[in-house]
């Protein structure tokens, strides 16, 4: 819902100076300036996501890389604190590779689908290609938590 609205402010804030190249092609069409604030759009019972805010999907595909990269440790630090609390971080960098390390290298990563009908949550799946795997989906689920989006769980089937 947040994504709709913040979409909704930015397609609205840059109608003036469309409309305005549109009525006068002679002159350049209007741009903001660069130290001009980001469009704000709230999250009830979170702090304000700003344009500086990286989206929930590439917030999971930045997250997605350090385990890609076997990072585990730094994807543990860099998860929600519901995820550590689940499993401490020996036990998350043995889980994952136990699950990733059979698959191999990622060959190609597509985005599936994005539910956002949840407050505050985001549910990114992503089609993956693995070396030893031809298909399989990925599911990362991100909370807006402390200013960003934090990863709560990951599975690939």
């Amino acid at each position: 819902m947040f994504v709709r609205t913040l979409l909704a402010a930015l397609l609205i804030s840059g109608m003036p100076a469309l409309a305005q190249a549109k009525k006068d092609p002679v002159k350049k069409p209007v741009t903001t300036p660069v130290s001009a604030p980001a469009p704000k759009t709230t999250i009830t019972g979170a702090k304000t996501i700003t344009g500086a805010t990286p989206a929930p999907d590439d917030r999971a595909k930045q997250w997605l890389v350090l385990v890609d990269d076997k990072n585990y440790a730094q994807s543990w630090s860099e998860a929600a604190k519901a995820f550590q609390n689940r499993k401490k971080a020996d036990a998350w960098a043995k889980d994952a590779g136990a699950r990733r390390e059979p698959l191999g290298a990622v060959a190609s990563r597509g985005l599936k689908s994005i539910d956002l009908s949840r407050s505050n949550v985001a549910v990114i799946k992503y089609d993956s290609v693995f070396a030893h795997k031809a298909s399989a989906v990925e599911t990362i689920t991100l909370t807006f938590e402390n200013g960003g989006w934090l990863v709560t769980d990951y599975s690939v089937s």
